[in-house]
């Protein structure tokens, strides 16, 4: 599509010079003070060479041999995995969320080497940095330190032998006090956040935790065989043939537990998998095979039972006691105590080490992460955008809401889905109102040990949680997820937007055609609003309180409009594979909305600048170097969002263990649906991309 071969070759170079030093950002010295954006890129000469870059950026992904109208995906993303292929970095998959995830990891690593200065907090994590990053230089150390972890709370089997007393071993005593302590969830996982039906107050709940070690995929099962012998034998001495078979052991039993959970691919909803019930009414269940009272008493203290908990899948309850009943004490005990050890586990190949104690920090302290990044970095007019685009992306949903389009939802509901809909907020996730002082002043952390400091912050954030029964309502929150996606919080009612996405020139620039910033920026805050009305989203109200609000016709044709995406999608083959076919279809639903509410928002956008007679709008919507119209701009960078490359053992466990569908299908199942795209494509009506039956939702 470029009109000099040579000139294409030069802008690319200047692209990727511009993607792993972004002008202005990452080359700025590091302070601890807030700095004003950078305004290197003002100059027309900056500004050209910054579309250039982009232009190229997007010439570079297409596989122009491909017709758009038969595989859009592979129109758009075909060429990705020769500029990003997962087995050449040894990743199991490349994203454009992993290239801004890495580019926001680049930033913290930069100021996690700045030397200490006065900010406290930031102090302390700088020494937990610099003490991960001691235990590839003392690993004697770090050796004695993972043993004392375990027995802290009894002997190892597999360590011990016949020291271990199995007459002296409770499994749900050891489990509970493990997670009172370290917060670690093992068989059973304790939880305190909000009350799913009246979010005014906290309650307890138990139910199944993470699992691990257990994939029902070969090639990962194998790996994770060999990996978890290699660590009893690296850090425990546990000769090769023997954690062989202890190994074995540890998985055929996490397999088991899983099972006995009810199946995701049902598509049981909250609604359906809890159940209110008196820890009294427990204790008779049970009884001594599991004493959940006591249980709980261990897990939360003793004067912090409540009188009522939630139970989180009771066929997984009662499962359990089955399956410890009759699995060998000694693999329980294993099992249990070789859990509680995972946390510490540090095995990161030579000279990955920085990278690995930067995921680590994040993890750990991913609400300062945020915000030390955001105070650094923060951009007024990116942040205006963002909240701009959420503006236009409510209000085309509003008015799709009061139309005609959306006449099979009765009128009572969706006078409800309006008022939901102005409930809804959207945050920058930059914990800017939080005291971290005051958070963090109970934790001293040294600069040498890590497993100690490890030990100190999990205690700390056990003892929180626990404190949380009898305070404020508090949300269950993932930092480490918030910093690489948007994420929608059903129970909250609000989309929180995570800095790393404020990062310029990834997704959107001042200098590129608005195009990009809609089919971009705009769909993923669309894709987000619409998980509060998918087929789980709908079952909470503007309170985020779990409630039916709509009527049982509307519900209907809801149900029969799901069954389509249903139907759909598990048609498609993957790596050979049929995909799920999943009752749930929330992330499917809120791709096919998604995109054309950010469509339409960038019609109405485009339509207000013609009104306004803006100079030269039609050229600056286009690339000088691309052969392509503003519409088709839109529908290539909506597609390039999604352009992934997977490692080839992997692909058959991401089409049958991932809710969301693979990169290529959320592409080609979204924009089939959209007849808009085959009009702008100018598609025939037998072409793939424009079949005659379309799904539909919003």
């Amino acid at each position: 599509m470029f009109r000099s071969s040579k000139n294409a070759e030069c802008v690319i170079i200047l692209s990727i010079l511009l993607f792993l030093h972004p002008i202005g950002v990452d080359n700025a010295p590091a302070s601890n003070t807030t700095k004003e954006p950078m305004k290197s890129l003002d100059s027309e000469w900056a500004k050209d060479i910054s579309q250039q870059a982009k232009a190229a950026e997007i010439h570079a992904m297409l596989n122009t041999k491909v017709d758009p109208c038969i595989d859009f995906y592979q129109y758009a993303c075909g060429n990705w995995y020769r500029h990003h292929p997962a087995q050449l970095f040894n990743h199991l998959i490349t994203d454009r969320f992993q290239l801004i995830a890495s580019a926001f990891d680049r930033r913290l690593q930069l100021v996690l080497s700045e030397p200490r200065g006065h900010d406290v907090v930031e102090t302390k994590l700088k020494d937990f940095y610099h003490a991960c990053k001691l235990v590839e230089k003392d690993e004697v150390r770090y050796k004695v330190a993972l043993q004392r972890i375990y027995q802290e709370f009894g002997k190892l089997p597999m360590l011990d032998g016949e020291d271990w007393k199995s007459e002296e071993f409770s499994w749900w005593e050891s489990v509970a006090k493990i997670q009172h302590k370290y917060g670690k969830q093992i068989i059973l996982a304790v939880d305190i956040m909000a009350d799913i039906v009246n979010n005014t107050g906290n309650k307890v709940y138990i139910g199944p935790p993470d699992f691990s070690i257990s994939s029902g995929i070969k090639i990962l099962s194998t790996l994770q065989e060999i990996t978890t012998v290699q660590h009893m034998k690296r850090f425990f001495g546990i000769e090769e043939t023997k954690g062989t078979k202890i190994t074995k052991e540890l998985i055929a039993f996490e397999r088991a537990l899983v099972r006995g959970g009810s199946d995701s691919r049902k598509g049981l909803t909250l609604h359906d998998l809890l159940s209110l019930k008196s820890v009294g009414e427990l204790r008779k269940m049970y009884n001594e095979s599991l004493d959940l009272a006591k249980f709980l008493q261990l897990a939360l203290g003793a004067e912090r039972v409540p009188d009522y908990i939630y139970i989180y899948d009771e066929k997984y309850l009662n499962s359990v006691v089955k399956i410890i009943a009759e699995t060998p004490p000694h693999v329980v005990a294993n099992y249990i105590l070789w859990q509680m050890v995972q946390p510490y586990i540090v095995d990161v190949k030579k000279g990955n080490m920085a990278k690995w104690c930067v995921e680590r920090t994040k993890k750990y302290f991913g609400k300062f992460v945020d915000y030390m990044i955001y105070q650094r970095y923060k951009d007024p007019d990116v942040e205006k955008e963002v909240y701009d685009m959420w503006n236009e992306v409510r209000e085309v949903f509003r008015s799709e809401l009061r139309g005609n389009k959306l006449d099979w939802i009765i009128n009572s509901t969706r006078d409800y889905a309006l008022q939901k809909l102005d409930a809804m907020k959207l945050y920058i996730n930059s914990y800017e109102s939080e005291n971290f002082t005051a958070e963090y002043v109970d934790i001293e952390l040294t600069r040498n040990n890590y497993v100690e400091n490890l030990q100190k912050i999990l205690q700390r954030e056990s003892s929180r949680k626990l404190q949380r029964q009898n305070g404020p309502v508090v949300p269950l929150e993932a930092p480490e997820v918030f910093t690489f996606t948007p994420v929608y919080n059903v129970l909250e009612n609000n989309i929180k937007i995570p800095v790393a996405l404020l990062q310029p020139r990834y997704f959107w620039g001042a200098h590129y055609p608005q195009a990009l910033k809609y089919a971009t920026l705009g769909y993923l805050i669309a894709h987000e609003m619409v998980h509060g009305f998918d087929d789980d989203g709908r079952n909470y109200d503007k309170l985020g309180n779990l409630r039916n609000w709509w009527d049982e016709k509307s519900t209907y044709q809801f149900e029969e409009r799901r069954k389509c995406f249903q139907a759909q999608y598990h048609k498609y083959r993957y790596d050979g594979h049929q995909l799920r076919n999943d009752v749930s279809q929330a992330e499917n639903i809120a791709d096919n909305a998604g995109v054309k509410l950010a469509y339409e928002a960038y019609q109405r956008w485009l339509n207000a600048q013609r009104s306004a007679n803006v100079t030269g709008i039609e050229r600056s919507e286009t690339f000088s170097q691309l052969h392509f119209n503003n519409e088709q701009l839109f529908f290539i960078a909506f597609a390039q969002l999604w352009c992934d490359d997977v490692q080839s053992f992997f692909r058959t466990a991401l089409a049958i263990s991932d809710s969301h569908a693979p990169g290529m299908y959320r592409v080609i199942g979204s924009l089939s649906n959209f007849q808009e795209f085959s009009w702008v494509f100018k598609c025939g009506q037998d072409a793939p991309m424009d079949p005659e039956f379309k799904c539909s939702l919003y």
